[in-house]
């Protein structure tokens, strides 16, 4: 089963894409019978569209983002939507979701299917986009947005399925992770390890997203509005980030047997969920408490099946663009 794919945006994520279905199509076609050609390519200023399927291994070559779409094809086209399938690798953008929202919007229409890594769109019109897939009987969706290759709305939608669950508990954005764990294992100051961070390329230049903790914020969403039927936004989440650790609260935890963590909760109690992001010390005996560096981790509480935990997950842009191909992989095996 051959299968045109169309990316939107072609950032380190997308280009690590690319370069794994390139890798691993002989695999995929022999284990899954599927053919993912990648037709479409769209940037920031302009698609390169070729029917038969892009040279991947040329257009890797060329190196990351529009300049490399230039030198692939100086005669960029305008974004066609006859493929069967989106994945939107756009930059993250909470405050309109935009360039994601659009390209996603128009595939709908176009009766193509979403894959979707980003979080803007999502977090942004989440219902919007749910209900106008829905219509038009195409299919969503986005577990790279929801921690990467940490599978966590896959847990919740399959391994769950049947199951109520009350509680979501997540460590879910490696940077902010990495950081408390370096203050806690190497006596660091917030400063000094956000510093190490960025030394090492887990955090940007400028963190906010992940430090102040909007990137947990958004996952959070996602994966409460999913898999709890909520129909939140982010004002609905009680938000605090790690910028405010010290290197004293971090003594402390320790000295009483436990480790601060940046935690994202959703808790459902008497048909009210509530939901916050904020640093929290746990106990030796939470299972979170032994996830290090940038890993990942979630806990589902459930009526039924009791506690089910998950850890690890690369943070990576590679681990993300695995999740965006096995949620290709899962749509049409």
């Amino acid at each position: 089963m051959k299968k045109r794919i169309l990316i939107a945006g072609y950032g380190t994520v997308a280009r690590e894409l690319v370069k794994l279905i390139q890798e691993n199509s002989n695999k995929i076609k022999r284990k899954y019978g599927l053919e993912f050609v990648v037709t479409g390519i769209a940037g920031s200023k302009g698609i390169v569209y070729e029917k038969e399927g892009i040279q991947l291994q040329k257009l890797v070559e060329l190196g990351v983002g529009s300049e490399a779409l230039l030198h692939f094809s100086p005669d960029l086209s305008e974004p066609t939507f006859d493929q069967d399938v989106l994945i939107d690798c756009t930059p993250t953008n909470i405050e309109n979701g935009e360039p994601g929202l659009t390209y996603i919007l128009n595939a709908i229409d176009a009766g193509m299917d979403v894959v979707s890594v980003a979080k803007g769109a999502l977090v942004h019109s989440f219902k919007e986009i749910k209900q106008r897939s829905e219509q038009k009987g195409t299919r969503l969706k986005y577990s790279g947005a929801t921690a990467a290759a940490l599978p966590t709305i896959d847990i919740g939608e399959y391994s769950l399925a049947g199951s109520t669950i009350t509680k979501i508990e997540g460590i879910l954005n490696g940077t902010s992770n990495f950081i408390l764990t370096s203050m806690n294992e190497n006596e660091l100051t917030f400063d000094e390890a956000l510093k190490t961070a960025q030394e090492k390329g887990i955090a940007e230049a400028n963190p906010a997203l992940d430090v102040k903790g909007f990137d947990t914020a958004c996952k959070l969403l996602l994966l409460s509005n999913s898999l709890l039927g909520l129909d939140y936004s982010l004002k609905d989440i009680k938000i605090s980030g790690i910028e405010n650790v010290t290197k004293a609260d971090m003594e402390n935890a320790k000295l009483r047997g436990g480790q601060i963590k940046l935690l994202g909760r959703a808790i459902k109690e008497n048909n009210q969920v509530t939901l916050e992001v904020a640093p929290r010390e746990l106990s030796q005996d939470h299972p979170l408490i032994h996830v290090k560096g940038t890993n990942k981790g979630i806990l589902f509480e459930t009526t039924e099946m009791g506690e089910i935990c998950c850890t690890g997950g690369a943070s990576h842009p590679r681990g993300a663009a695995a999740a965006a191909l096995k949620d290709l992989i899962n749509l049409y095996r």
